[in-house]
């Protein structure tokens, strides 16, 4: 009869149920404290409020123990090795920007240089999410003239009201002191900017209010002082009606200052899209007819963004209008 060959036993040392917890808490504990910077940043970024305040009690015990244990440098030094330093918002500590005195007419038209095919206008558009769709729009078609060179960049859940998630004034001062600055520059703010706004002086006034409105407006003004220039149109876009009724309120709001700053300025164009996204009855509506007369849908499901019938509609009224500004022939319909 043959003998069955049995293997003998394992007698490799296994890891118990509780070593193995242990071992998972430790990498979680220490994952955190290495993590600890980012953590913390993340809850200061969210809107100010009651959840903010509930985060940061938690991370900033586990920030400061981190910090006490050098855990935090390694973080650091790969943010600062990728490029990824802290920046300096610019509005964190800025004075209220100067009064502006608003003309008597509507402001005078900016020399920019007349384009031809071999030397075309610098068109640069961009902000929050409201300028990708429209934005790729505006390119496609500002680009397709020949008279214009355009360059696109949205930044999604930024604005003005948060400069230190990311810093546009300072993006702005960068962008029209290189090398070749752009001679249009169209700015997409607002849909972003309905939360909590923290002035220079610490205080923090909430959508709606008139220190929010006063401290919205001053950062709308110092931008637009940014961004304007010698032989530079800068073309500022208002929110279109939203969904939400709530909401469109609120861009009301920010649509008011954007106007009002803009007459201030000559050589600021303020767009009003509020009036290309109503229907008949100056409602919301997510279809409307294009120039042919069909229906088509016009917004997202979020009843925020455009669609690409949208972002079309939005970006060739845009070009009319800055093409009668600058009293030239885009060749466009």
């Amino acid at each position: 009869m043959a003998r069955v060959q049995r293997n003998p036993p394992d007698s490799r040392p296994t890891m118990t149920s509780g070593v193995a917890i242990f071992v998972c808490g430790l990498t979680l504990v220490l994952g955190t404290l290495l993590n600890a910077d980012a953590l913390l940043a993340g809850a200061d970024q969210k809107p100010f409020g009651a959840e903010r305040t509930n985060w940061l009690r938690v991370w900033r015990p586990v920030h400061f123990v981190s910090h006490g244990l050098y855990l935090d440098r390694p973080r650091g030094w790969l943010d600062e090795s990728l490029g990824r330093g802290k920046q300096s918002p610019a509005f964190l500590d800025t004075q209220p920007a100067p009064e502006v005195k608003a003309p008597n007419a509507a402001p005078q038209a900016v020399s920019v240089r007349i384009p031809d095919r071999d030397h075309p206008l610098r068109l640069w558009v961009g902000g929050d999410s409201m300028a990708q769709v429209f934005g790729q729009s505006l390119v496609a078609i500002a680009d397709g003239t020949g008279l214009l060179k355009s360059e696109l960049d949205y930044r999604i859940s930024t604005g003005l009201s948060r400069p230190d998630v990311f810093d546009w004034p300072g993006e702005f001062s960068r962008l029209t002191r290189s090398e070749r600055p752009p001679e249009i520059i169209v700015v997409v703010f607002g849909a972003n900017d309905s939360q909590g706004l923290k002035t220079p002086e610490g205080a923090i006034f909430q959508p709606e209010s008139d220190g929010w409105r006063a401290e919205y407006r001053r950062r709308v003004a110092g931008t637009m002082d940014i961004v304007r220039g010698q032989g530079r149109l800068v073309v500022w876009m208002g929110q279109p009606i939203m969904r939400d009724d709530g909401f469109s309120r609120r861009m009301l709001d920010v649509n008011q200052i954007f106007g009002d700053e803009a007459q201030k300025r000559p050589g600021t164009l303020f767009i009003d899209s509020w009036k290309l996204f109503v229907d008949a009855n100056g409602e919301y509506s997510a279809f409307l007819k294009d120039d042919s007369g069909v229906g088509v849908s016009m917004r997202q499901a979020d009843g925020i963004h455009l669609t690409r019938a949208g972002g079309d509609r939005l970006a060739n009224a845009v070009l009319k209008a800055v093409a009668a500004q600058l009293k030239t022939d885009f060749g466009l319909p």
